[in-house]
């Protein structure tokens, strides 16, 4: 089997100034850790990108470009078999697309209002979580469960038995945006309450132990 460990970065913006600005910010960031950083312009462009590669990657995916994106470009990207997570970016409105994008499928929406640090500060566990990953021809069974970073982040503060509230300061993020992950959870787990969900998450040893 081909086990790759380290992630790949692919940013996805139709503006190039941007675009090539943020590459080199998390290109220089993330050389340390030996993560790839790969720009397209386009949505096209990124599938091939993704398809014709091995990789595991994380998708920066600017959510207002011509043709494929928004939230139909979300659940494109999700579905490509090495498309780990999708993160959106965007300068439309944090509070208004934020709820939306991440119950498209994206495991958080960045504002481009945002400054370079506090974008890779929220790219960083996403990218350095270790995780093996076989290639789609090689696979004999498919992953019992398909749980985001930030879903398993989630996960883990109910574990420790924090209300929506606290986990929604924790992680930065708003109420709304924590219950629609922790609905994600309770489908893809195939449980009705948060019981059910820490008793199955430490059955499969989903939990992580790393947060605090």
């Amino acid at each position: 089997m081909t086990l790759i460990s380290n992630k790949s970065l692919l940013i996805i913006d139709d503006h190039p100034v941007y675009r090539d600005a943020l590459s080199e910010k998390l290109t220089h960031e993330f050389a340390i850790d030996g993560i790839e950083v790969a720009v397209a312009s386009s949505a096209t462009e990124g599938i091939e990108i993704i398809e014709n590669t091995n990789k595991l990657w994380v998708v920066l995916l600017d959510i207002l470009m011509p043709g494929l994106s928004g939230l139909a470009g979300i659940k494109v990207f999700k579905k490509l078999h090495n498309v780990q997570e999708v993160v959106a970016i965007s300068g439309l409105d944090e509070h208004a697309w934020e709820p939306k994008t991440v119950s498209a499928g994206a495991s958080m929406f960045l504002s481009k209002n945002s400054t370079a640090e506090l974008i890779i500060r929220k790219l960083r566990p996403l990218m350095t979580l270790q995780t093996g990953y076989v290639a789609k021809s090689e696979i004999v069974e498919p992953k019992e469960f398909r749980l985001t970073q930030r879903q398993l982040e989630v996960l883990e503060l109910i574990s420790q038995g924090h209300p929506n509230k606290l986990i929604a300061d924790y992680l930065d993020i708003s109420e709304q945006t924590v219950k629609i992950h922790i609905n994600q959870i309770f489908k893809e787990l195939r449980v009705f309450n948060r019981t059910q969900a820490v008793l199955k998450s430490q059955r499969h040893q989903l939990l992580l132990r790393d947060l605090n």
